[in-house]
């Protein structure tokens, strides 16, 4: 390689990069989701305004329980200890047009609907264990909406047993829903 070697002691060859280099931004697809795994990153991905936390997502659904809860329903519970500020794992469901996903859902007791923006949201009610989150004004985890995924992350350390909540915020409900959470400082309302 010229402009190397001669940096190099007799007999050495120079290092080689590990993997393969991401194609240019024009050689790869428009469209994001299919081109690459979630969470790769790539020249020309701008992600300085969403930090992810340096943790590795755990697998933690096999470690967690589905049972009644306290707060509303059913609730998802640990069955062990979870470190601290880190991804947990992703919801799942249905990627649906805002204004049929929310017709819907109306009228429903229980609303398993996250909305990703004024035009889509993803419906839960078929997805996976993490559609049990209940809401608390001070959950213990959060909900991070990154291209059309809802990524659930730990708040802080969580102990063995504790159910996890996030803090819904503002919702369709306008205030309108009870908040059973229980919690000091609870706003009384969704």
């Amino acid at each position: 390689m010229p402009g190397i070697a001669p940096c190099l002691p007799a007999g050495r060859q120079p290092a080689r990069l590990p993997g393969p280099r991401p194609p240019p931004a024009a050689a790869r697809p428009a469209h994001g989701l299919a081109a690459r795994p979630f969470g790769s990153r790539a020249q020309g991905d701008v992600q300085a305004s969403h930090p992810v936390p340096a943790r590795p997502a755990v697998d933690i659904l096999p470690r967690c329980r589905v049972r009644r809860s306290p707060i509303h329903g059913r609730g998802l519970f640990t069955l062990c200890a979870i470190p601290g500020r880190g991804k947990l794992g992703e919801l799942s469901g249905e990627l649906r047009a805002l204004p049929g996903a929310r017709h819907d859902h109306q009228g429903r007791a229980v609303i398993q609907l996250v909305e990703l923006s004024r035009r889509w949201a993803l419906d839960c009610t078929h997805g996976n264990a993490f559609r049990y989150l209940n809401h608390s004004c001070q959950g213990n985890c959060y909900l991070r909406v990154f291209r059309r995924r809802v990524e659930v992350y730990s708040r802080g350390p969580i102990a063995a047993g504790a159910e996890l909540t996030v803090d819904y915020g503002e919702t369709q409900h306008r205030g309108g829903m009870g908040c059973c959470c229980g919690v000091p400082g609870c706003r009384g309302s969704i």
